[in-house]
């Protein structure tokens, strides 16, 4: 929410050009997601589990600890490694403008470097179901990086390198903070002895196969960007980052209800052996209240927003049709959403893998034989995959509930 809201400040600050690079360095987050594929959604479960046992908490924070800097480290060597590659020869940028890219992307991976950690914090206390401390912290330290990215711009230049400085040195600052907060948290809990070998046996084997999932589902959720980085140009990409940040931005609506109910749904597995259809009705139901209704609503309206958001008559007239799309796709996938806590409180990482092969399937298919010009590829490359995750998550639930898994 807060990066819809600051978009139009920065496409005033910087202009469609410069705001182009740092839409194709944000982008570079699709290379921390499919790294940190299935580690953050299982961090939390193995929390929840051991929410009663302090000594069991402490032993898995330690390891989790560091399993999330080798991630980081790997994250960053990765993107340094690459950054003279993807400024000159994967996105579509003249001369002039390679290399304040390559030096944005350079500095936009020490943001990246922290993720891994500040992401296990935020797991730690949502599987503590501290939502509201995690929420609070996750809220400030966002509305830092926007503030002192926006003042960095203001007072010094209007480049994109200094976005991306603003926002390393602040995800710096977060993650001593929340470090220190957890620490404080743990310092008198003396951790289990167990061999962590037993640990990571159970660990690497359910996060080997949902990785596996996850990584497909992930590499079909940004087979739009992926696609669209490498076929218009850099302005253009600029565009479609604006509309897809403002459809995301419904889809995040879902996020506080997800993390809240996730450790009910996997304590309900975890002591019955099935999860509580009560549950997954509230769940469901706030999801649809919250994110749901609202995408769909604002999809009759997508030129008003856009003109209301951002006062851009090009965006506007680019970006209309997409974001459409874009918003119906989103709802679709609000619902499925509901559906995909159930599989990962149960542990039907199977599935989750299924589904997202399909999805793939199907978006390879769009690409190849039904290309639409420009931005729409992408939005109808969402609204398939967010067509068929549904339908096969509705049939696997339906059968689920025939079965004493879900009651």
């Amino acid at each position: 929410m807060l990066s819809m809201l600051s978009i139009p400040v920065y496409i005033r600050l910087l202009g469609v050009a410069e705001w182009g690079v740092v839409a194709a360095c944000v982008s570079l987050q699709i290379i921390s997601n499919f790294i940190d594929a299935g580690f953050s959604q299982i961090f939390p479960r193995w929390i929840a589990r051991a929410a009663h046992s302090p000594q069991m908490l402490a032993q898995y924070m330690s390891l989790f600890r560091r399993i999330s800097v080798a991630l980081g480290l790997l994250m960053f060597g990765l993107i340094q490694a690459s950054a003279e590659f993807l400024a000159e020869q994967w996105f579509q940028v003249p001369d002039s403008v390679s290399a304040g890219l390559e030096l944005a992307i350079r500095i936009m991976s020490f943001q990246f470097l922290f993720q891994f950690l500040n992401n296990l914090h935020i797991s730690f206390w949502h599987g503590l179901q501290r939502q509201v401390l995690a929420n609070v912290r996750t809220c400030v330290f966002g509305t830092l990086k926007h503030g002192v990215a926006i003042a960095l711009l203001i007072l010094a230049a209007p480049q994109a390198s200094l976005y991306a400085f603003a926002f390393a040195m602040v995800a710096l600052a977060e993650l001593c903070s929340n470090a220190f907060k957890v620490h404080y948290m743990l310092k008198k809990v003396p951790a289990a002895t167990i061999a962590e070998a037993r640990l990571l046996g159970p660990l690497f084997k359910e996060v080997s196969v949902l990785s596996s999932g996850i990584l497909v589902g992930l590499l079909v959720s940004q087979l739009d960007r992926i696609v669209l980085s490498r076929t218009v140009d850099l302005n253009l990409y600029g565009v479609y980052v604006v509309v897809i940040t403002l459809a995301l931005a419904f889809l995040q609506l879902q996020i506080p209800l997800s993390r809240a109910y996730l450790p009910l749904l996997a304590q309900d597995f975890q002591t019955t052996g099935r999860v509580s259809l009560v549950h997954l009705k509230k769940l469901f139901l706030g999801t649809v209240f919250f994110a749901t209704i609202p995408a769909l609503l604002t999809c009759f309206f997508a030129p008003q927003v856009l003109t209301l958001w951002l006062h851009d008559p090009y965006i506007v007239k680019v970006g209309s049709d997409p974001l459409r799309v874009l918003l119906v796709a989103i709802a679709l996938n609000t619902v499925y959403g509901v559906i995909y806590q159930a599989m990962v409180s149960m542990g039907e990482a199977y599935m989750v893998l299924y589904i997202n092969i399909t999805c793939l399937v199907v978006a390879g298919l769009v690409v190849v034989l039904i290309p639409p010009p420009g931005l729409m590829l992408g939005a109808t490359i969402w609204l398939s995959c967010s067509i068929t995750q549904l339908v096969v998550g509705v049939i696997w639930l339906f059968k689920k509930k025939s079965n004493p898994l879900i009651r």
